[in-house]
């Protein structure tokens, strides 16, 4: 039986065996708000399970298989939701290495054909009797068709749950020390990705139980952030009289608040909490979001 009694240093390797199954709850918030009004307040809930489907000296494969929220997430409605039953699972093979560091999705090409055939049926549904409406979600489905055509795209759309999931996998830690570190994060007016300055820190570790709780933060880097709102304000066409000005009065940030509870043996999460926060203020211009998402380990009843 594996035991770390150092609890100054905390290691996550993965120790799972074939068959290994493990239920959890994913809960997603996302709230808008534009000139302080909300505009957007969003929820969903769906349960996931996680299994071992093999299991080498080098890696681990990975079965995810999750429920659709079809109804939310593509505004179907309730008495159409029988026509898309086929679709009402999603199931995403994954490797990862020996120490369960996420690899690479191995069914993807999968993933890829079932959404975009999916897409198409809810466009001729939902358009069936107004070629107008048709026609209009047609363009507006574009964007999600184009995302799952390639690897990155349906990493990009359906991983992100699981990329908190496998965060600490295979790194070890110095629990007294917080750890500082570079990362970027894509540029949502397109152009370069942002740099951010993240850290790492642990709030408790119970080594009886190989559990710990630690926090993951990142902000946007001021002076990368500076460049982009002097960037986006020429765009605008601030003039040079009140280009300093608007420089002064906009803001622009994203921070990341997360929380993980964990046992780093045999490697799973007890319970994540992500939180991003995002401000704009951009020539008056006033906006904000919160995306929040929660992984949940369900334990069975004795």
């Amino acid at each position: 039986m594996f035991s770390q009694t150092d609890s100054t240093n905390v290691s996550f390797v993965a120790y799972w065996s074939l068959g290994d199954l493990y239920e959890y709850k994913v809960s997603k918030i996302q709230q808008q708000t534009k000139e302080g009004k909300l505009v957007k307040d969003r929820k969903s809930e769906y349960t996931a399970l996680f299994e071992v489907i093999d299991s080498t000296a080098t890696s681990y494969t990975i079965s995810w298989k999750y429920e659709n929220d079809l109804g939310n997430n593509y505004n179907i409605p309730q008495e159409l939701l029988e026509k898309f039953e086929k679709y009402k699972f999603t199931e995403v093979k994954y490797k990862t290495s020996e120490t369960g560091e996420f690899l690479e999705i191995l069914n993807w090409k999968e993933i890829s054909n079932v959404m975009s055939s999916m897409i198409d049926e809810i466009v001729n549904v939902l358009g069936k009797d107004n070629e107008d409406i048709k026609n209009k979600l047609a363009t507006s489905m574009q964007a999600f068709k184009n995302l799952y055509s390639t690897q990155q795209g349906v990493e990009q759309l359906v991983i992100k749950e699981l990329q908190y999931f496998h965060f600490p996998m295979g790194y070890e830690f110095n629990t007294n020390e917080t750890l500082i570190y570079k990362d970027q994060l894509p540029n949502m007016f397109g152009g370069n990705p942002i740099k951010a300055d993240g850290k790492v820190y642990f709030e408790s570790v119970e080594a009886d139980d190989d559990f710990c709780v630690f926090k993951q933060e990142l902000d946007l880097d001021p002076k990368d952030s500076l460049e982009l709102l002097k960037s986006v304000l020429k765009k605008l066409g601030i003039t040079d009289d009140k280009f300093e000005e608007a420089l002064k009065t906009s803001k622009f940030e994203i921070k990341d608040r997360n929380t993980y509870e964990y046992y780093y043996y045999p490697g799973l999460p007890h319970r994540i909490e992500t939180e991003r926060i995002s401000l704009i203020d951009i020539n008056n211009e006033k906006g904000s979001r919160v995306d929040k998402t929660i992984i949940e380990l369900q334990y069975q009843e004795e």
